[in-house]
């Protein structure tokens, strides 16, 4: 039984289900919490006006706070996409602003961009509508189902046959859905990788990480069904290659790495196939192998004149190459991955948005596996916006590697100690499949 309260009415020992704002804008773990002390009190007068409240699962259930059904408080609509113009919120749009400027200058012409207008660029700031556990279930069907269609489209196009857009135009509009309503799911699955099928896998995880990165930007939705069908399509060129080049193991000669990057011209023969492309997506698919340096391909473009799409298509190429399971290069995980683009930043990809990268995944990544400074082990399970080194986790083995009784999530935004007093954070990252932890068997929605 629930019922909604405002703040001031709010008493310890009640069970806090549901906020007057997304989850995610705010310190509190996602599945609710028993209002205990003060502290937690003001932090709920500091975001919040109303809330939702369980009673039953409240100190003392229906006997002790049935009679709070009975009062009357004057509520405000419940709106599961409420924007809340914050502070944090508005330096955000302006920094998204003045991302998108920078690239614009490089691709208009300098004469023409003197006397067009300026056009306000639309950003839109997005809140999670629905728990990670609930948006999964429906995610891993749309998941199983891009990867049927993607597999399908390889095969023909390695039979020479037109690949069918319809279909992965259906998929691609129905995975913009899932992380419109919380990219979290998508982003989870991709962290599950099978071996023996990269090429498939890493088409539809480059697809999921544009997909993300695009939401995170603040593009409308017709702009995140082109990333996301360019996502499908940066490396379809890969299908005109030999087998052996694609299964090579060790680094590339010369003359096959030549070969290799022939790719990317069978990728544009190829959508020249499929009706009603985007140019933005030619674009993306030409040059998601340009460098910030000039030292890409094919042509050596620079700096923002690679186009703002492609540039991020650049950044999730590579990511989403480095961890997965490839015969050429070890697999590296996530944060090992972060780490090298911001290595390579400022010589190869664009410093201001591998951090948006970074800001838009999470330092270590939902799904990722986790050392805390506990020594417990646990699964990356959801971020906190504005603390990108402090998410939930989702804890399994104890710190003497034994399962938990029972899995708890742990915010490391409330800044919680160990036993010893000290603040728990994390340690490092583990490659997935480490201590026989299968990620499968939780977050089932």
């Amino acid at each position: 039984m629930e019922t909604r309260l405002p703040v001031s009415a709010l008493q310890a020992d009640l069970f806090i289900s549901e906020l007057d704002r997304p989850w995610i804008d705010t310190p509190f773990l996602i599945e609710g919490f028993l209002l205990e002390s003060a502290e937690q009190l003001e932090q709920l007068k500091e975001y919040c006006q109303f809330v939702t409240v369980d009673i039953e699962r409240s100190t003392g259930g229906i006997a002790r706070w049935g009679f709070l059904t009975e009062k009357k408080f004057s509520a405000l609509p419940l709106l599961p996409h409420i924007q809340y113009q914050t502070v944090e919120i508005k330096e955000q749009i302006t920094l998204l602003k003045e991302l998108r400027q920078l690239f614009a200058k490089w691709s208009q012409n300098k004469a023409a961009a003197a006397n067009a207008p300026y056009v306000e660029p639309q950003i839109i700031i997005y809140a999670d509508s629905r728990p990670i556990k609930q948006e999964l279930q429906q995610a891993k069907t749309i998941h199983r189902s891009a990867s049927d269609i993607i597999a399908n489209a390889m095969a023909e196009i390695s039979r020479d046959l037109q690949p069918r857009a319809e279909a992965i135009n259906t998929v691609v509009s129905e995975m913009v859905d899932s992380i419109i309503r919380n990219p979290s799911a998508l982003l989870w699955l991709s962290q599950l990788k099978n071996a023996n099928s990269y090429t498939y896998e890493h088409a539809l995880d480059s697809a999921v990480y544009m997909l993300a990165f695009g939401r995170h930007l603040g593009y409308p939705r017709e702009d995140l069904h082109t990333l996301g069908f360019a996502g499908f399509m940066l490396d379809i060129g890969k299908m005109k290659l030999p087998k052996t080049l694609l299964q090579h193991h060790g680094s590339y000669s010369p003359g096959e790495f030549s070969m290799m990057k022939t790719h990317v011209w069978h990728g544009l023969d190829i959508l020249n196939q499929i009706k009603d492309v985007p140019l933005d997506v030619y674009d993306m698919v030409a040059r998601h192998h340009e460098r910030l340096d000039g030292s890409g391909y094919p042509i050596g473009l620079k700096g923002e004149e690679i186009g703002l799409f492609s540039s991020m298509a650049g950044i999730v190429d590579c990511f989403t190459a480095m961890t997965s399971n490839r015969a050429h290069a070890e697999t590296k995980t996530s944060h090992a991955a972060l780490q090298l683009l911001y290595k390579w930043s400022d010589k190869y990809f664009h410093p201001a948005l591998v951090e948006q990268f970074a800001q838009c995944i999470g330092v270590f990544p939902v799904g990722a596996l986790v050392e805390l400074s506990s020594g417990d082990i646990g699964i990356v399970a959801g971020q906190n916006r504005s603390r990108r080194l402090k998410p939930k986790v989702l804890l399994i083995l104890g710190p003497d590697k034994r399962p938990h009784a029972r899995p708890s999530l742990l915010d490391l935004m409330m800044n919680p100690a160990s036993s010893s007093g000290q603040e728990i954070s994390i340690r490092k990252e583990w490659p997935q499949g480490s201590f026989n932890i299968n990620p499968q068997e939780y977050f089932q929605g």
